[in-house]
């Protein structure tokens, strides 16, 4: 049994003797939020045939606890094939497709899709079900930098496995010449990188990989062209992303880059002013602020830092173009929700976030249509209603300039065109 969404400073600690005591030979395994930990009982370890020889290199796992975080998650998932078992991934997809259409989405980005070691088998499902099932939907597919570090493979081997995808594409499903980094840790697991102060409580956040590995896979992208997505979360993690994009335009000039920051979680206002002056991007999860702010400005970030997550007023004053992302399940896999967030900056106990952060009504819907559109580099074909375009627009029972900016969530998705077609949404 896998059970998703525990979070320490939520739900307090637990360890593998916790769930030995709750659940004796029962095997079970904890998700955390963000998907970047698990924690598993002695049952489960036995199940899967893990042992302690297992984890004595990934130095993101610890044995007595039974906690993998990170790249310690590779003693783990090669060894859990049935995530990938056609028949089980065949439901999930059709449920994240009925998802995207509830939420009016013609159109999004996985900037993951080769998580679980398999990319070509991983790939091959997807098509199976936006394709055959003629999905009113595009996905653009983005590798990863962590799978083929995780696979052994150097830059120049990772970048000739890209290119052969592409011979798979479709008009619904696919690979574009995108390519994502790892920086530091996840926000939600508290290992995001901060220079000065760190967290509260004292601990420290990581690195995905050595700087410079991660970096070497950045400037073989960036020489071949690719768009380059990172996540980064912390101001640490965002300078040495700045850094990054300085070496690669210093050795490679290229206009219209669009280098993109992902989440956006935390940066300055001086690393904003950096970022414009390079040409970057930024894709932020509004979501981050409400559901976590309260929390981490007890007990992890301090009051300044917490409520000063995802700056997107910083942006628009920069005049930065950017874009809203929901990276399903840490937000509701709905546009209007993001907008709602990323408006109001209130977070779910009420209490108010730096509202200099806030941004317009029309500044949101821009972030969840044309600008979106603009960091797929796809604007040219969707994120507005114009000749020429693909026909892909959501129908809303409401017009979001005129209800209360704290409902726009609540305004009901009529249904979705999808080039040209009709596809209502059956509530």
């Amino acid at each position: 049994m896998i059970i998703w969404g525990y979070h320490q400073l939520w739900h307090g600690d637990i360890t593998r003797s916790t769930l030995d005591k709750w659940f004796g030979d029962e095997p079970v395994m904890i998700w955390h939020r963000p998907f970047h930990e698990m924690i598993g009982n002695t049952a489960s370890f036995e199940l899967l045939g893990v042992s302690e020889k297992d984890v004595e290199t990934p130095h993101e796992a610890d044995w007595a606890n039974g906690h993998f975080w990170e790249n310690g998650l590779a003693a783990l998932v090669p060894r859990k094939p049935f995530l990938l078992q056609p028949d089980r991934y065949k439901v999930g997809m059709q449920n994240f497709v009925e998802m995207l259409h509830r939420g009016g989405i013609t159109a999004a980005m996985d900037m993951g899709v080769v998580v679980f070691g398999d990319p070509v088998g991983e790939a091959r499902l997807i098509h199976a079900i936006m394709d055959t099932q003629e999905a009113p939907a595009r996905l653009m597919l983005t590798p990863i930098v962590t799978d083929f570090l995780s696979r052994g493979l150097s830059p120049e081997q990772a970048w000739e496995q890209v290119e052969s995808w592409n011979a798979s594409n479709s008009d619904r499903v696919m690979f574009d010449n995108h390519f994502k980094l790892m920086m530091d840790g996840a926000i939600f697991s508290g290992l995001s990188q901060y220079s000065f102060p760190v967290y509260k409580d004292g601990h420290a956040g990581q690195w995905m990989a050595p700087v410079q590995v991660t970096y070497s896979y950045a400037e073989t992208f960036w020489n071949a062209g690719y768009q380059l997505h990172a996540h980064a979360n912390g101001a640490a993690s965002a300078e040495v992303l700045i850094d990054f994009v300085r070496r690669v335009q210093a050795q490679n000039p290229r206009i219209d880059h669009r280098f993109t920051l992902e989440h956006f979680a935390y940066t300055t206002e001086d690393q904003a002013n950096q970022m414009h002056a390079l040409g970057m991007l930024g894709s932020a999860n509004p979501y981050y602020q409400y559901i976590l702010a309260d929390v981490y400005a007890d007990q992890w970030l301090g009051e300044a830092r917490a409520r000063n997550m995802v700056p997107l007023g910083t942006l628009k004053r920069e005049g930065m173009r950017f874009g809203l992302h929901s990276d399903c399940p840490m937000a509701p896999l709905s546009p209007l929700t993001l907008a709602l967030a990323a408006v109001n900056r209130t977070t779910i106990n009420g209490n108010k976030n730096a509202e200099a952060q806030k941004v317009s009504v029309d500044d949101a819907l821009r972030a969840i249509t044309i600008d979106a559109a603009w960091l797929m580099r796809m604007e040219d074909q969707i994120g507005s209603i114009c000749p020429g375009k693909r026909a892909d627009f959501a129908v809303l029972e409401q017009d979001p300039y005129r209800v209360d900016p704290r409902k726009l969530k609540d305004i009901p998705i009529r249904g979705t065109v999808f080039a040209g077609e009709i596809h209502p949404v059956n509530r």
